[in-house]
């Protein structure tokens, strides 16, 4: 009797300890499976998708304000679950596949309302951006008139998961959970939280971070656990971009049993705002004054000799023309590739290693100077341009060809993203103008609406003579000459050189950097005085 007294006293100190391990175990794999089907947008829905999917599909409206918040008004049809009450009133949502858009006043509340369900299993729960404040903003129909469903059979969840996730739903502090960036900068000085980032690398590449930060990317957290305090008490600070990824970031952290986690209300954007120091991310001023000045004195032009004595010599490169395919129809350089300018960064698997030998051809040299302004932009080390294009080839008598010219494609390199974003968003949208003006019409522009004119030229050039009212940047200085430019970035801008190449470049610039309406002049300062335009000589 002695012996069995003595086991039933072990097993009821281990029983306890073994419901916790197996609670823990549960809410553990529950979590691992939602965070490795995390879906595409992160479930946020602004309010002009959701009227969207509104017409194509039945959602139940479920809003977690207060019930005092939703009486004051709410979107007719949804019904007022406050966000502590969820996980004891889940017999009055739908099924676990059901549409579910849950809403609050701005969309914090929501974000954490719609991770719980997704985390029980309510696999289509998504959330309104905004709230309901960006839904009376866009003047979409409110109501003051409950609505109230009726009450069902909440469906089976696996009951561990359910304690968690209710425990934490029902004990949300005031505030739930955020923090303002003015504190966590405070508080960084005095009692310093861990910085959590979950932004995707690709973001703080291009964005920067806040110093001393911690990144897991949201997407791989539950396979970074070990990177985790220890310590289940540690002050941590979440934050995303805009705290979205944050909420539910934090969600998850406490049903790890974190007990003092906050989410960076607005995130990262809400911290660069409030002019808080950010360490890292990419400058394009810088990025593109790095690469002027380390331009070559050719500025990668290559004339026609020197390209036809490399032919000759059967140097090894690779000739891309991207000139339309009728123009490459009428007539190409031997061996030359057809890459239309526009598809250019959709067909970089067709080109060789970074480092190889390429030369750009187009009629005139402008469009080549863009597209080898972007390739070199991208990393590619050995690009040139075909000074004055196929018509100095021709002019030259140089042989052409209308035989084509394929490669089979490989595999295109790796390219820092926000770079890659940029030229490839500059290269798709090139009119069919490629941001050319002939000089007569600048000239007539000129008399009665003129844009701010600038010569790209050396100095030494400029003496011989510019165009009256024209500011003098050369090219080699013109990123540490930005100020001149207009601050208006849809002013009239016209770029000019001799021939058109140096001007092309920088309007390539320029079009990164966001300026709107950016031309080039045609055939460069030549064109200019063929057409019997004025020079000022000093």
């Amino acid at each position: 009797m002695k012996k069995l007294f003595l086991l039933f006293l072990l097993f009821s100190l281990v029983m306890p300890a073994y419901v916790g391990w197996a609670q823990d175990d549960a809410v553990l794999a529950r979590l691992q499976v939602y965070n490795a089907s995390l879906p595409q947008g992160y479930g946020v829905t602004t309010v002009e998708d959701f009227n969207t999917l509104l017409a194509e599909k039945e959602f139940m409206l479920l809003d977690v304000r207060e019930t005092s918040e939703y009486e004051a008004g709410h979107i007719p049809s949804s019904f007022n679950i406050p966000i502590r009450e969820l996980g004891q009133n889940l017999a009055l949502l739908p099924d676990l596949n059901a549409n579910i858009m849950v809403i609050c006043k701005g969309g914090g509340r929501a974000m954490l309302a719609m991770t719980s369900l997704n985390i029980l299993g309510y696999n289509n729960a998504r959330m309104l951006k905004g709230g309901y404040d960006a839904w009376a903003a866009a003047e979409m129909p409110t109501t003051t008139e409950a609505f109230l469903p009726e009450s069902g059979v909440a469906p089976e969840i696996d009951a561990p998961v359910l304690e968690a996730v209710n425990t934490y739903l029902s004990t949300l502090p005031e505030g739930f959970s955020l923090v303002a960036p003015t504190d966590v900068a405070v508080e960084l000085t005095q009692n310093p939280p861990l910085l959590l980032d979950v932004r995707k690398q690709e973001e703080l590449d291009k964005d920067g971070y806040i110093e001393g930060s911690q990144h897991i990317w949201i997407n791989e957290l539950m396979s970074h656990l070990s990177e985790l305090p220890t310590d289940k008490s540690t002050n941590i600070v979440v934050y995303c971009a805009s705290g979205f990824r944050g909420g539910m970031t934090t969600v998850m952290l406490e049903l790890l049993g974190y007990n003092n986690v906050r989410n960076m209300s607005g995130g990262f954007g809400a911290w660069k705002s409030a002019g808080l120091p950010v360490v890292g991310g990419f400058n394009l001023d810088t990025y593109l004054s790095d690469y002027v000045v380390a331009l070559p004195d050719s500025f990668n032009v290559v004339t026609v000799d020197e390209l036809a004595a490399e032919l000759a010599d059967a140097t090894e490169l690779t000739v891309v023309d991207v000139r339309t395919p009728d123009e490459y129809a009428e007539g190409h350089i031997e061996g030359a590739i057809n890459i239309q300018l526009t598809e250019l960064t959709q067909n970089l698997a067709l080109l060789p290693n970074l480092d190889e030998n390429i030369v750009v051809v187009c009629g005139s040299g402008h469009r080549s100077a863009l597209a080898m302004t972007a390739l070199t932009l991208l990393g590619y080390t050995n690009v040139r341009s075909l000074g004055s294009g196929m018509g100095a080839w021709t002019k030259a008598e140089q042989p052409v060809t209308d035989v084509p010219f394929e490669v089979e494609a490989s595999t295109a390199p790796t390219f820092l993203p926000v770079v890659f974003d940029k030229v490839n968003a500059f290269i798709t949208s090139i009119p069919a103008s490629y941001y050319t003006v002939k000089p007569v019409d600048l000239g007539v522009e000129m008399m009665s609406n003129p844009p701010v004119l600038i010569d790209v030229r050396s100095d030494s050039e400029w003496a011989e003579g510019y165009i009256e009212g024209a500011i003098h940047i050369q090219l080699r200085d013109f990123m540490a000459n930005i100020s001149q430019l207009p601050q208006d970035k849809t002013a009239p801008i016209v770029l000019y050189d001799n021939p058109t190449h140096r001007s092309s470049m920088a309007l390539v610039f320029l079009k990164m950097m966001g300026y709107e309406n950016v031309r080039v002049m045609g055939g460069g300062i030549n064109g200019w005085t063929a057409a019997g335009l004025p020079l000022v000589t000093e």
